[in-house]
């Protein structure tokens, strides 16, 4: 796990090594264990190592053979497999790294290798002799990859602020469209990025730059393709499937552990998804494990630590660890985690996540994320699909129905449910799913001077089908898992030089819970159904039949008598890009009830923190702690403490 960066172009062209070593040391975050620059003709490849697998020396990037250099950020779960399938094919190995054997893997199969990874990577190769520079991301956007195209060539990194050293002033005019996608998913999706130079390469992607041919991209996994070519449920009954969930998830869960040549902890929230990943990994581990949790002691309604503390109790291998925090604790949090973020992103609970990473003392860490998507656990499917079954004549009646303005504040959990039901029920299952995630309607965009996005630029609506549920896992796992969900993992996680693994998104559980009929995952009220049934003999029965909880933030009462309020006003006066007298009016409707805004002005909040952040990433200048040597193959290496 680590960040990489790199820029190729024409042979004339003369990478300034002092920019290039301020750009690595933006994301020495990403890899606190050593940082270096390879340089040749035309070319300037940069790496910051996170030290997890073969932590020697020789190990560390970029990694060049005679003709061919590398840069490499993830994990490759499967490289024993392929390095043995590469030593039978007479490739001679000098480390014990999967970069090395990524590399190998590159020489011998070229793209094709990319279907053979089980990891989350992005990476880099580039091909001396013909010149050719790879950039490849996984197949479901665990890692970070942006990019910018100009005549001169390619600039690639995991994050914005070294694109943003590099290129300057040529990449830094806002994209509308995308700011416009941010305040409405409080993200901007791939491929699009702030910029209208810089684009995001999307996941199960592939891009190729040549001197002579320039770019070409394409895609090496489709998971819809992958979805229509497996057969439904393969033949099992459910109980089979209950026991097959076991087996997959057990063994994707010890190839996550067992790779890695550091101590391994967890992330247990309390919920299902953590708590499950935690009972496997003390199972198959031969060490004891850490657990930690983050407790909120002041606020009941926040802390879940009374069922991460069951859970991890019943647990003899695991050592649970409780991170405590207050809510002025997350407050002057927040100051910290907007400052280290590269582009805007406002799903606010990157928050507590960022503090709860920041306290793990391990490198790697094992997380729940993904279950949701895969097993049917979010409340919001079976609502679409409530609304994708109605007759077109009720749904037009239902849809004609006056409605709460403010959901939020209905105490009754079933009136509330049924308030945002009609809210968000639209005329097709499509505009249902989009309103689900959406947090800023036109209104919103209009008073802030923004232009509404068009979400077809950004996904084809006619991959989501007719709303049955797999139409709506495929969509959240295309486009709101990579975008928000794993992205806010990388970001909270790698701020503190964490790597966090997700065993739910190995390839063969993405495929088989694809693959389940749906009565198997929703069924009548209960979500996530052969989840629960796989593990309810390990699990505490409370954990089993608690609802699903998120990890969330007190945003809501911030905005109402909060000190965040004021700090947003004071953002607000200092700039002219959105009017003050709106925003005064969007947070009067807040504190009275009328409406809750609380999504929309946190998003205003996070994008004018990152924006005030932009001069300091412009004018970054690296420590001088620098040595220049020549490596093996004659090229100049710049190695960075």
């Amino acid at each position: 796990m680590c960040g990489i960066l790199g820029w190729v172009g024409r042979r004339t062209g003369l990478p300034n090594q002092e920019d290039f070593g301020a750009a690595l040391d933006l994301i020495r975050h990403r890899g606190p264990d050593g940082g270096r620059l390879w340089v040749d003709d035309g070319v300037c490849l940069g790496h910051r190592r996170l030290a997890i697998v073969d932590l020697e020396e020789r190990a560390s990037q970029p990694m060049q053979t005679r003709s061919h250099v590398l840069v490499f950020n993830g994990e490759i779960y499967n490289h024993r497999c392929i390095r043995s399938e590469l030593a039978a094919l007479g490739h001679e190995f000098s480390t014990n790294s999967d970069s090395e054997v990524l590399l190998c893997a590159w020489l011998q199969w070229g793209r094709d290798c990319l279907n053979r990874l089980e990891g989350m990577f992005a990476f880099a190769v580039w091909d001396r002799q013909s010149r050719t520079l790879s950039l490849a991301r996984d197949r479901f956007g665990e890692k970070p990859l942006f990019f910018h195209c100009d005549a001169l060539g390619v600039t690639f990194a995991s994050e914005l602020p070294p694109l943003i050293r590099i290129a300057g002033k040529n990449i830094l005019e806002e994209n509308d469209t995308a700011l416009a996608q941010y305040f409405q998913f409080s993200y901007i999706p791939a491929p699009k990025s702030i910029f209208r130079g810089v684009e995001q390469l999307a996941p199960g992607a592939w891009l190729q730059w040549t001197e002579d041919e320039g770019i070409s991209k394409g895609t090496y996994y489709n998971l819809r393709s992958e979805v229509d070519s497996i057969e439904t449920n393969r033949g099992f009954g459910y109980n089979d499937a209950v026991g097959e969930l076991r087996t997959v998830l057990t063994t994707a869960t010890r190839l996550r552990l067992e790779s890695a040549d550091v101590p391994v902890a967890t992330l247990l929230s309390g919920g299902i998804d953590s708590s499950i990943i935690t009972t496997i990994a003390s199972e198959v581990s031969t060490s004891k494990i850490k657990a930690y949790s983050l407790g909120f002691p002041n606020d009941p309604e926040f802390d879940e630590t009374v069922y991460a503390k069951e859970v991890a109790g019943s647990l003899p291998n695991v050592e649970h660890c409780v991170v405590e925090v207050t809510e002025d604790t997350v407050r002057d949090g927040c100051d910290q985690v907007l400052d280290a973020l590269g582009e805007p992103f406002a799903d606010a609970s990157i928050i507590p996540t960022s503090l709860i990473c920041a306290q793990i003392d391990e490198k790697v860490a094992l997380g729940g994320d993904a279950a949701d998507e895969l097993f049917g656990g979010y409340g919001v499917y079976p609502a679409i699909m409530m609304g994708a079954t109605m007759p077109s004549w009720l749904r037009s009646v239902m849809m004609n129905v006056p409605v709460s303005s403010n959901p939020a504040l209905i105490k009754n959990p079933k009136l509330r449910a049924a308030a945002l039901f009609l809210k968000n029920l639209k005329r097709t299952p499509w505009e249902s799913y989009l309103s689900w995630r959406t947090y800023a309607d036109h209104s919103h965009l209009r008073s802030m001077n923004l232009a509404s996005a068009q979400f077809n630029e950004t996904i084809d609506a006619k991959q989501f089908g007719l709303g049955d549920l797999k139409d709506i896992q495929m969509m959240d796992i295309m486009f709101n898992l990579p975008n928000d969900m794993l992205k806010k993992v990388d970001y909270a996680a790698m701020m503190h030089g964490l790597e966090v693994r997700l065993p739910f998104l190995d390839s063969d559980i993405v495929k088989f819970a694809l693959q389940l009929p749906e009565e198997y995952k929703i069924f009548g009220s209960v979500r996530k159904r052969i989840l629960k049934d796989a593990f309810s003999n390990v699990l505490p029965r409370s954990i089993i039949d608690r609802p699903k909880k998120g990890f969330l933030l007190p945003i809501r009462s911030w905005f109402r008598t909060g000190n965040i309020r004021q700090d947003l006003k004071n953002l607000v006066r200092s700039q002219n890009q959105f009017d003050p007298k709106e925003c005064d009016r969007l947070l009067h409707e807040h504190a009275i009830g009328k409406y809750d805004h609380s999504v929309f002005l946190w998003s205003i909040y996070v994008y004018l923190k990152w924006k005030s952040n932009l001069g300091g990433w412009v004018k970054h200048k690296a420590p001088n702690h620098f040595s220049v040597t020549t490596s093996e193959h004659g090229f100049k290496e710049i190695f960075y403490q």
